[in-house]
């Protein structure tokens, strides 16, 4: 099957290209749209971290603490690492009466260059709290304190809690994920390579509540707290929180780094994943828009910044020079 091609236009001619894999399924496993390699395997990534975050609500944990919607985004969140962020990261840690140094994602520097020049304005140097991951660190440490598992270590594959998500992603994949090729991703956490198919598949059910009540119940929490609080998944002048606020409590999607993309519309009982062959975010962006337009989703698209859903090329003075598109196989 032909992939998708993302194109990166300045003047009139092609300048770069990117292929792209992806595939949209209903909760029954019929396939609605398809291009590229369905079977390509990829770690998830961060567009796992809906599943990583099921156990903060089905251990009972957010209700322990009373967690907000906020709180359930952000354990779900890439984030920026912008003022919100970090502030409510840092307040959450202190009501666990654990600190930055409890947190085992590492440091880097805020996801978007607008962020990283904030902080060197102002003098700051960045911690584990600006990594795009702290939420969800946050997240999994409050399940470890709470149900009584060793706060040290939890990034490790053999950790009762990294075992506990294979658990819930066994269910939800329909694969054994203690049999799965893993590494770990960039926060230290262990992702586990996937083929494009299943990974819809698994999202189409958890949009459509195709499991245990329980279940059905904690996988909507989650989904209902982004759509409530969809600046704590992603930021300023990000897609993740452009499209939940377009979505409008429909959609569940979340980027992943090297290309990954993984949603669900829960009205339509559907989910997708795809992947940009490259690994670009401009590429993997282009092609997720692309996809809603394929499948119908054009309000959805048209409520979109336009710079988004038509994105351009331009100079550093800001004039438009070109144009990012994608090019449908036949």
């Amino acid at each position: 099957m032909d992939p998708w091609i993302v194109e990166i236009s300045r003047g009139q001619r092609v300048e770069s290209s990117s292929l792209g894999h992806g595939i949209v399924v209903n909760a029954d496993g019929e396939t609605i749209l398809a291009f590229g390699d369905l079977k390509r395997e990829t770690f998830p990534r961060s567009a796992a971290k809906w599943i990583q975050a099921l156990e903060l609500v089905l251990s009972g944990t957010a209700d322990a603490l009373c967690l907000s919607d906020e709180h359930l985004a952000i354990a779900c969140a890439s984030h920026n690492g912008e003022h919100e962020h970090v502030t409510l990261v840092n307040q959450w840690l202190t009501q666990l009466n654990l600190d930055v140094d409890d947190l085992e994602c590492g440091i880097t520097l805020p996801f978007t260059e607008p962020v990283r020049l904030k902080l060197s304005h102002d003098h700051v140097t960045a911690t584990q709290l600006h990594h795009c991951c702290s939420g969800k660190h946050t997240g999994m440490l409050s399940v470890c304190q709470h149900v009584g598992w060793q706060t040290n270590g939890y990034t490790a594959y053999d950790h009762p809690l990294q075992a506990r998500i294979r658990e819930h992603m066994s269910l939800i994949f329909g694969v054994d994920a203690n049999a799965l090729d893993y590494a770990s991703d960039g926060c230290s956490v262990p992702t586990y390579a996937l083929p494009l198919d299943i990974m819809a598949l698994g999202f189409a059910k958890l949009g459509a509540e195709r499991f245990s009540d329980e279940f059905n119940e904690a996988s909507r929490r989650l989904r209902n707290a982004q759509a409530s609080a969809p600046f704590m998944v992603a930021g300023s002048d990000r897609l993740d929180t452009q499209l939940l606020e377009a979505g409008q409590g429909r959609l569940q999607v979340k980027m992943g780094a090297e290309g990954v993309y993984l949603g669900a519309i829960a009205d339509r009982e559907i989910g997708f994943a795809l992947k940009c062959e490259d690994g670009s975010l401009r590429g993997q962006e282009a092609l997720v828009v692309e996809l809603l337009r394929a499948i119908g989703e054009d309000d959805l698209v048209n409520r979109l910044p336009k710079a988004s859903s038509q994105p351009v090329i331009e100079t550093a003075r800001g004039e438009a020079v070109g144009q990012i598109s994608v090019r449908r196989g036949r």
